[in-house]
């Protein structure tokens, strides 16, 4: 089975979904998500308060895939992301890279600090 998920960003729920599919008979599940791993909190509405929660932030698509029990994983990247929706101008993509649009509530550290 190959199975399209919009994000992932904890893990957990993705985990869950690809145990219930193996449980239901899915003799492999291949996930293909449509954004790039989400690596840095974002400080603009989406609840990802610290890099430690972050699956991406702290471990390697390799390492996320066995985390999660898939038989592969892969992101969009994010120039395919934005060549998809016809992206040409500038938007929010700090969650994505880091590059936040204006100053942010506190210094986040490589390891991730709660703001």
């Amino acid at each position: 089975m190959v199975l399209v998920d919009d994000s992932i960003v904890r893990g957990t729920t993705t985990k869950a979904l690809v145990g219930m599919l193996r449980d239901a008979g899915a003799k492999e599940v291949h996930l293909r998500i449509s954004s790039p791993p989400f690596m840095w909190p974002c400080y603009y509405g989406i609840d990802t308060p610290n890099r430690d929660e972050l699956l991406a932030a702290n471990h390697s698509i390799s390492e996320m895939n066995s985390f999660i029990g898939s038989d592969s994983l892969e992101f969009i990247t994010l120039a395919n992301l934005r060549d998809a929706i016809q992206l040409s101008g500038e938007c929010c993509d700090a969650c994505l890279t880091g590059a936040y649009p204006a100053p942010i509530p506190v210094v986040i550290s490589a390891a991730g600090s709660r703001w």
